[in-house]
């Protein structure tokens, strides 16, 4: 998929003027640490038995 030089010009725009500083870092280390967190709940839940 080719994206448009318009649609990446929106999406740098859109990251930053976001209301999270360094959006554009912010939603990948937030998905590594639910990652890390579920991965410790199924390890919890797992040794449970």
């Amino acid at each position: 998929m080719v994206q448009t030089a318009a649609a990446m010009e929106a999406y740098n725009a859109y990251w930053a003027n976001s209301f999270v500083p360094a959006g554009h870092i912010v939603w990948m280390v937030l998905i590594v640490v639910l990652a890390v967190l579920a991965l410790y709940q199924a390890r919890t839940f797992v040794s449970q038995f």
